[in-house]
């Protein structure tokens, strides 16, 4: 018998929800667009993220920090938000 058919399939853990990263899914269902907008920014540099492979992750301080600024009655550009987040948080690694 092969050695895989021994093995049971590892069960798919969910994120929790204080994990640092969060899927493109999840961050585009939190700022209410399509999974493809933020793809697309991605892309183009415009909002951050780790790419591991295929699979796209995106920081959930950047995107809690988003909608908290929206909330606070600030008009948000991506690319002004996202520009100040990076510099800041180079900073702090430094």
């Amino acid at each position: 018998m092969p050695q895989n058919a021994l093995r049971a399939p590892l069960p798919r853990k969910e994120h929790p929800s204080d994990h640092p990263l969060l899927t493109v899914r999840t961050a585009a269902e939190m700022l209410g667009c399509s999974d493809m907008t933020i793809r697309r920014r991605v892309y183009a540099r415009q909002f951050p993220a780790v790419r591991i492979g295929r699979k796209t992750l995106v920081p959930r301080e950047f995107v809690e920090g988003l909608l908290a600024a929206a909330d606070a009655g600030e008009t948000v550009v991506l690319e002004e938000f996202a520009a100040a987040w990076t510099t800041q948080n180079q900073a702090a690694d430094r």
